[in-house]
């Protein structure tokens, strides 16, 4: 029985060294773990100095379009005007009244085109720089090993949602927690603007 006991104890002890070395050696075999960030899509889009140099232009472009507005509106308010000062037996009112007509459906149909384009250029400008900021995640993704890269949420404004859709809007959120280190949306923001000023140049 002496002589059995140590040689028990020898194997109980390479038994538990084999268990605990089974977890680091699984652990091993399992590769590193996948490499996660987080971005803010918007914030990168408000603060793009791309986006404030389109965001200017389709400004000015819908002044112009307003000031056309207004100016169109304008005469065809005077053929309406003229053609009121004419009693409607006279031979000039048909004249004047197919003048009124014919302009006032031109300014219509202008308007509803003008305000048709002025939005399709609008639409695609948004998706032209949206693309760029999902282009320019990617590529900072790939310089820095990062596997993963989830879109942060912009700040929740209760006070303009009433609770149903404050319920709805919390519980389509992605991200409930992630250390500011993993944030790249600084960086993103710093690359997309070190492109548009090069081409600008």
């Amino acid at each position: 029985m002496r002589k059995t006991y140590p040689a028990l104890c020898t194997a109980l002890l390479a038994a538990v060294c084999f268990s605990l070395a089974t977890p680091a050696r699984a652990t091993a075999q399992a590769g590193p773990q996948p490499k996660v960030a987080i971005a803010s899509p918007s914030k990168i889009f408000l603060g793009m100095k791309e986006t404030q140099d389109v965001r200017a232009r389709l400004d000015a472009e819908k002044k112009s379009l307003q000031e056309q507005e207004t100016e169109k509106r304008k005469k065809v308010e005077e053929l309406r005007s003229a053609m009121e000062l004419i009693k409607p037996d006279a031979p000039q009112y048909e004249e004047a009244s197919n003048a009124f007509t014919t302009a006032a459906i031109e300014f219509k149909n202008w308007g509803e085109f003008s305000q048709a384009t002025f939005a399709r250029r609008e639409k695609m400008q948004t998706k032209l720089l949206y693309d760029k900021i999902t282009a320019a995640i990617a590529e900072l993704a790939k310089e820095r090993g990062i596997d993963l890269v989830v879109a942060a949420q912009p700040p929740i404004a209760i006070e303009k949602m009433n609770v149903l859709e404050l319920q709805q809007l919390m519980a389509q959120r992605q991200v409930l927690y992630a250390n500011a280190t993993v944030d790249i949306t600084s960086d993103v923001l710093a690359k997309l603007d070190e492109k548009y000023n090069a081409v600008k140049k």
